[in-house]
């Protein structure tokens, strides 16, 4: 919160409501640095046009508040203003929010702690903003502007290709932004096959040159997918990978985090320098796991070795693939075995994931309205820093188009799958 010694409060009133009882409990309330009553319009314009006091209180009727909040708002834009009106309409309220207002009460019907207790918000919500613009304006994210997000599993074949796809095609859906899928997984990355995208650029031409990477680099290698995202394809032999390392590979995520909102890396489960790395500097991690003895183990392993080893500084996620199962095993009992809260989950429905894969079409896109297509975007909305609770542990009430109907969509030529290559 804004320290109370630098707030400034203007209160613009009518002349006979000078002596009001929360104007003269708010001019002696302790801490404040200033507070001024006028009882003209003019007069109390330009005394904010002079000083830019911190809050504006503007206690006329709707009409002059409106314009008195409005210029205000564009003249001292820095300058928060509560407007306080008699009984007014919903279409007043509209007009003096889409003036400026940052707060309207109704004269005589609020008490003198609601007043302060809105004073206090705007203050606090105002010490925020200048933080977040502060932080921002000075690099807070030392790679850039982008959040990486990793999405690992010390078991093979638990889903992690699948599930970083959908995260990435669902983060550009939902976020408008720039979003980059980096295939990580170097010796046998399926990423650009479960997006339906072939190329020989790959990761492996950035690395002759990696220390001159710029847009004119990136623009050939970077494969452009239909829902916007552009993807960098892993290397198209299982031998080219012992020729990254983890710099050129922190030197590329520098520069694709420079040009990014998000970027998006789908790794193996072998946990060597180079995922090392990528779990060690990534913003938010995704551990997925399956309820299958084999993944919990490694899973429990990873979770106690990242623990002795420090090994994991962002927020760490861990999502609870295929569940619930026909298996019918207890959330509870995952938890308990792993010594861990699992923060996420993906429901088992094969048939769609096939469907979705077998195409080279996120289920995201395909069936979003399926019950594991619902908890993938929760799951991207919990990634973007959105209060939502990706744990869906029963379906919703939503009807999932079936694979029968998307087909019948495909011949009806509703839906355009294309393959590209480059």
């Amino acid at each position: 919160m804004l320290d109370d010694s630098s707030v400034h409060i203007v209160v613009i009133t009518a002349p006979e409501r000078l002596d009001q009882e929360w104007g003269q409990r708010l001019a002696n309330q302790a801490g404040f640095a200033r507070v001024d009553v006028v009882g003209v319009v003019q007069a109390g314009l330009d005394l904010v046009r002079q000083a830019h006091p911190t809050i504006v209180i503007v206690d006329r009727d709707s009409e002059q508040a409106e314009a008195c909040v409005r210029q205000i708002f564009s003249t001292v834009p820095a300058t928060m203003c509560i407007a306080i009106v008699p009984k007014p309409d919903v279409g007043a309220l509209r007009r003096l929010v889409a003036a400026g207002a940052r707060d309207v009460m109704v004269r005589g019907a609020f008490q003198y702690s609601e007043l302060l207790e809105s004073i206090r918000s705007l203050l606090s919500i105002e010490a925020d903003r200048r933080t977040y613009a502060l932080d921002h304006r000075s690099g807070s994210q030392a790679a850039g502007k982008g959040k990486l997000v990793v999405v690992f599993s010390p078991k093979g074949g638990v889903g992690t290709t699948t599930i970083a796809t959908n995260l990435a095609v669902a983060l550009r859906q939902m976020s408008a932004g720039r979003v980059v899928l980096a295939d990580c997984s170097l010796q046998f990355g399926g990423a650009g096959v479960q997006l339906n995208i072939w190329s020989k650029y790959t990761i492996q031409d950035l690395l002759p040159r990696v220390d001159e990477i710029d847009d004119t680099m990136l623009a050939p290698v970077l494969q452009q997918h239909s829902s916007g995202l552009q993807i960098l394809l892993a290397p198209t032999s299982p031998e080219a990978a012992g020729d990254v390392s983890t710099d050129q590979i922190d030197i590329i995520l520098d520069r694709l985090l420079e040009r990014n909102d998000y970027v998006i890396v789908d790794t193996w489960s072998f946990l060597d320098d180079v995922v090392g790395a990528l779990l060690r500097r990534a913003n938010e991690i995704l551990v997925v796991t399956t309820p299958e003895v084999p993944a919990l183990r490694n899973t429990k392993q990873f979770l106690e070795f990242a623990r002795a080893q420090n090994l994991v500084e962002g927020r760490l996620t861990l999502v609870l693939n295929r569940f619930p199962s026909v298996d019918n095993i207890a959330l509870q009992d995952v938890q308990q075995h792993l010594r861990h809260q699992v923060g996420a989950n993906i429901p088992s429905e094969g048939r769609l994931i096939a469907y979705s894969i077998n195409r080279g079409v996120p289920i995201v896109l395909s069936h979003p309205q399926s019950w594991v297509g619902q908890s993938l975007l929760k799951l991207a909305a919990h990634v973007a820093g959105d209060q939502v609770n990706p744990l869906s542990l029963t379906p919703n009430n939503r009807a999932a188009k079936s694979p029968e109907a998307t087909e019948e969509k495909e011949r009806r030529g509703l839906f355009r799958f294309v393959r590209r290559e480059a």
